[in-house]
């Protein structure tokens, strides 16, 4: 006669067997952006004084091909990742004035870990107001829709709609109608005619040329990537090791390319 109970009790250890093995699959590439996690340093040979942990978060995006890294790079590109080089500091955070933070912040539209780390970041500004100073880069990794978006936000910024255009584009971010950017500039009070000829002018493409040339520089292959003061890492990070990278970051002397 069958055993019925213990099959029963088999199928269902089997079953919360087969959940932990998916919850596992699901969570462990994760877990770095949810764990706190012992920090260490390793200098950057030939970017004093920068530096990067020695540590990688959730990446999304990551295939350096789409840097530009592969192949024999143009002229310009070559110029443009020699003079990143030369001044890191100016290359990724201009001349940055007062006593805040400069952050250095990658990232393409459709990059989950990306917005993990955004709200991160956001959150630490909304509670330490003044630390950081943050500059954000489009690197867009992801496809045509990326690089549409990144177009358009970069040019609604012409038009002083950077933020109003960003957070329009993360409710929709699989874009690749120009008609569809158009009303989405009419919808938050730009002008859509301006913007799509502006997504097209040399200064935007020069704009996500110059993000590609810093991002060979420091290595960074996918997004997120972040620079905090001297401080590189890509990935999203947990809340904990961002906070501890920030205070770490605050015992130190400025930057060369900071004044005042």
């Amino acid at each position: 006669m069958t055993d019925t109970p213990n099959i029963t009790r088999r199928r269902a250890l089997w079953a919360v067997g087969a959940l932990g093995v998916g919850a596992w699959v699901y969570a462990a590439p994760r877990l770095g952006a949810w764990l706190p996690s012992k920090l260490a340093y390793r200098d950057l040979e030939g970017l004093a004084p920068f530096r990067e942990l020695d540590t990688t978060g959730t990446v999304s995006g990551a295939n350096s091909m789409l840097i530009g890294l592969d192949g024999a790079p143009t002229p310009d590109a070559a110029r443009r990742v020699a003079a990143a080089r030369a001044d890191p500091c100016t290359a990724l955070f201009g001349q940055t004035t007062g006593t805040g933070i400069p952050v250095a912040f990658f990232s393409d539209f459709n990059c989950p870990n990306c917005r993990q780390l955004e709200t991160t970041l956001a959150n630490y500004q909304t509670k330490h107001p003044d630390v950081l100073q943050i500059k954000r880069f489009q690197l867009p990794l992801l496809g045509a829709a990326s690089v549409t978006a990144s177009k358009a936000v970069l040019a609604a910024d012409l038009q002083g709609g950077y933020g109003v255009m960003y957070e329009r584009l993360k409710r929709n971010r699989m874009v690749t109608d120009p008609d569809l950017v158009h009303s989405f500039a009419e919808e938050i009070g730009l002008d859509g005619s301006r913007l799509i000829v502006d997504m097209n002018r040399p200064e935007i493409d020069q704009a996500l040329d110059q993000a590609k040339a810093i991002a060979s520089v420091f290595g960074f292959y996918g997004t997120p990537a972040t620079v905090i003061g001297r401080t590189a890492f890509m990935g999203a990070l947990s809340v904990t090791d961002v906070a501890n990278i920030i205070e770490a970051e605050r015992k130190l002397p400025p930057l060369p390319c900071q004044t005042g």
